[in-house]
């Protein structure tokens, strides 16, 4: 299994790289502890340790009873450095603003309907900006305002990936450090701070247009600042084969939670029916390369839940779910919390899916189309099917990194997704994927892209009635169905 990446060091990386990026201007306040410790998933112990290990690299300054500051007058890297740095991460730059170019636009859409934008807490400073021009407070207030918007919308999944996106867009050289971009995008009247008056608009399918022509503007403008750069910088740079990382389950990312996912996928797509045992915990120790007491500790809690039983001197079999034991479960705040993040990253899905599904659909083959249609069977989930051919046709590793962690939260939830009335469920979710192979087939890919984000759509609408009336989990009535846009 892949090493684990400690609590500590993923916090203090990511905190120290947003100082260094600028992000946040020294004298500023960074978030409070309690805030760290939720943005995080991490213990109060561990942001303590960060901050100390930041105050020790000369960072931030630490007073009693105050926020930690960014220390002033950091000395980051000097100009030219700087561009030679940004070519070496020349690709993946480029690709990160590609890919927020396709999702930004419904995120931000779906967050600020029915929103008072006007009382949001970076609202001011963003319209000032607006006002004047990137010179009377930099990129930071609309940027900041950005993030209000998506955290607003109650799923954290949104604006965790919009800081994750802060950490790869290198947005304050673009802005700061260099003209040919400040001429060329930031003088335009269409600039990013254009997208806040966007975002006070009614009409979604306007903003969703309007946003995505705002967003195509941004990533040409930087494609063609790098290509200056590389035109006019006499050693172009070997690339540094830097690779997006987005890990939503930072903080909660157990192994034996890991297991437990693998293996309730594997439940949950027949590949362990019923009545069959699960291989012999020796077997999953070797297999997963864990101790035996982790993978105790995964079967005990598939036993929880009710999908597996385990037989003094035979094993663990699999049996039906067991609907008692997940009403049970239902009362442990440990379970609902992960259950809401399981709903927001349905939610999440519905909205990315679509455009994922239009940069995926050239590129298939009339060959490969009839091969997947004949991959088809009567008892498989279609929908995991065509997920998995969608990323195979993903270029853009961003894109691709998002889809696959947000498939993998989505893994915990199968016995939602498909075992109450699995077969009605099955049944739909399957001609609806079919009919949408069937229109990229006749070269709809738009009506492709519909019909595999109504998919998901349809899981977001039945998991959670099935939450409220079944588990009586109240706390997710509010969780909003996306529309379409």
């Amino acid at each position: 299994m892949k090493p684990q990446e400690t609590k500590f060091s993923f916090v203090y990386n990511e905190i120290k790289q947003r100082i260094l990026d600028g992000y946040i201007l020294p004298g500023n306040s960074l978030p409070s502890s309690r805030m760290l410790c939720k943005q995080f998933h991490v213990s109060r112990y561990t942001i303590n340790r960060v901050l100390d290990a930041l105050r020790e690299d000369g960072l931030v300054d630490i007073q009693p009873r105050l926020a930690p500051s960014v220390v002033a007058g950091i000395d980051t890297y000097n100009s030219s450095n700087t561009v030679f740095d940004i070519l070496k991460q020349k690709e993946v730059i480029l690709q990160v603003y590609q890919t927020f170019g396709l999702i930004m636009p419904p995120l931000l859409v779906f967050a600020s309907q029915n929103c008072d934008l006007e009382f949001l807490p970076n609202y001011k400073q963003a319209m000032k900006v607006s006002r004047l021009g990137v010179s009377a407070g930099g990129w930071r207030p609309p940027s900041h305002f950005g993030e209000d918007i998506l955290k607003i919308g109650g799923n954290e999944l949104f604006s965790e990936l919009y800081l994750t996106f802060d950490l790869y867009n290198k947005l304050t050289f673009f802005t700061e450090e260099c003209p040919y971009f400040s001429e060329h995008f930031l003088q335009n009247s269409t600039s990013v701070t254009g997208i806040i008056d966007i975002l006070k608009g009614k009409d979604p399918l306007v903003k969703h247009e309007q946003l995505s022509n705002v967003y195509q503007k941004l990533t040409d403008s930087i494609e063609n600042t790098l290509k200056y750069l590389s035109d006019t910088t006499p050693i172009y740079p070997v690339q540094t084969g830097l690779k997006f990382s987005w890990n939503p389950m930072r903080g909660q990312d157990y192994y034996y939670s890991k297991i437990v996912d693998e293996l309730n996928l594997k439940i949950g797509l027949g590949d362990y029916s019923v009545g069959m045992y699960l291989p012999y915990e020796k077997q999953l120790a070797r297999q997963y390369g864990v101790s035996l007491s982790t993978v105790r500790k995964a079967l005990s809690e598939l036993e929880q839940r009710g999908f597996v039983k385990t037989l003094n001197g035979k094993g663990t079999i699999v049996i039906e779910p067991d609907n008692t034991k997940l009403q049970q479960l239902a009362l442990n705040s440990g379970y609902v919390e992960k259950a809401m993040r399981y709903l927001h990253a349905l939610q999440l899905m519905v909205l990315i899916i679509r455009p994922a599904a239009l940069v995926a659909a050239p590129q298939y083959t009339r060959e490969e189309l009839d091969e997947l249609a004949d991959r088809f069977s009567s008892d498989s989930i279609y929908l995991v099917g065509i997920l998995e051919s969608i990323m195979k046709h993903i270029t853009l590793e961003p894109l691709y990194v998002i889809l696959s962690e947000t498939n993998h939260i989505l893994e915990w939830g199968h016995h939602f997704a498909y075992y109450p009335v699995k077969k009605h469920t099955l049944s739909h979710l399957n001609r609806q994927v079919i009919l949408a192979v069937q229109q990229l087939r006749e070269g709809n890919a738009y009506s492709f892209a519909d019909g595999i984000a109504d998919c998901y759509r349809y899981n977001l609408i039945r998991v959670k009635k099935h939450m409220v009336e079944k588990y009586k989990l109240r706390n997710v009535t509010g969780i909003r169905v996306p529309e379409k846009y």
